[in-house]
């Protein structure tokens, strides 16, 4: 089906009732995919050039709950923010300059327009909050002074090292807290009682808190590890074309193998080798995209000696190979 200039497909068609209601169409609770839009600036056309529009509709409530099962998916983008928890299953969320795996107790936010999607999903199993924060009008500003509220909410956050962007693990405990707040969130939002909207709002604002104050736990946590391996990151990030070991690391840390591994491992989730490989891999993602090499150029300029290895690892990575990838971009 083509509207305008715009291919548009009807992914899930909710309640009835919403048609008998005097509800704008922009408004009614549906969910679109479609290409994304001529007529962008020049910068954000190139940022979303590969990804398709998903569209949620909010009915005349600018916030809503979504569960379900999640099955690999392209690169797409929203106008709405999207709080994702998982709850179980494991995957692989990939964005323009990362991926990274995903389990049971992950949370992150998906920003207005950031470009993400889903590879190598295993019953993976997601809680989407889908909210327009300007519609709803909160007080946000209030929790300024948590670093885990600019990191997850904030709509304009500053960028950290690789392999620590805008996420948190939870643990089981902080888990079914928060699965307790979405499951008094997605009641209010169903039953629609009187004051549902303050108490959808000041349950929101609770799960936001919550959030943000066990992100600040985590921070804490990581700070110390993270502040001694900040000499390996800067150095990888200036040489990841050289090889690297973890001997040579240790020496410019001025710590033990051992006890590089192990900070290192607490910081960012990945063993040095792990991270070394995952960047080079973002940086020939960033090549592909920039059409200035075939996939075996990309692979020795990217720091790596072998492209079939490079073709293996870029899937395992990103969920497709370097050659579908480098098609994307000229869809």
């Amino acid at each position: 089906m083509r509207i305008g200039m715009k291919k548009r497909l009807r992914l899930e068609e909710y309640r009835e009732e919403d048609k008998k209601n005097s509800i704008p169409a922009p408004m009614r609770r549906s969910c679109f995919i479609h290409e994304a839009s001529p007529g962008k600036s020049q910068k954000q056309h190139m940022t979303l050039k590969n990804a398709s529009l998903t569209e949620w509709s909010f009915g005349d409530f600018p916030l809503a709950v979504m569960r379900y099962s999640q099955p690999p998916m392209k690169f797409h983008f929203h106008e709405f923010m999207e709080l994702v928890i998982i709850g179980g299953g494991q995957g692989i969320h990939f964005t323009r300059t990362e991926s990274y795996p995903i389990a049971a107790g992950d949370v992150f936010v998906i920003r207005r327009r950031d470009a993400h999607g889903y590879s190598n999903t295993n019953r993976l199993s997601l809680t989407n909050v889908l909210f327009y924060p300007d519609h709803l009008a909160l007080p946000l500003r209030e929790l300024d002074s948590l670093r885990g509220y600019h990191a997850l909410f904030d709509p304009s956050p500053s960028r950290t090292f690789y392999g620590l962007k805008n996420r948190l693990r939870l643990d089981l405990k902080q888990l079914t807290l928060a699965e307790n707040l979405i499951h008094s969130l997605e009641a209010e939002l169903k039953k629609r009682e009187h004051g549902f909207s303050f108490m959808s709002k000041a349950l929101f604002m609770q799960l936001v808190c919550f959030l943000s104050r066990c992100y600040e736990g985590r921070q804490t946590l990581v700070q110390k590890p993270l502040e001694r391996i900040s000499r390996a990151i800067e150095f990888m990030e200036a040489n990841y074309t050289q090889p690297i070991n973890l001997a040579e690391l240790a020496a410019l840390t001025n710590m033990s193998q051992s006890k590089l591994y192990r900070d290192f491992k607490a910081a960012t989730g990945l063993s040095t080798k792990e991270y070394l490989i995952r960047l080079r891999v973002m940086k020939g993602a960033e090549l592909l995209r920039r059409g200035e090499a075939n996939v075996t150029e990309t692979a020795f300029q990217a720091g790596f000696n072998d492209s079939n290895y490079f073709c293996r690892v870029f899937h395992a990575v990103m969920g497709v190979t370097p050659g579908v990838f480098r098609k994307m971009r000229n869809r």
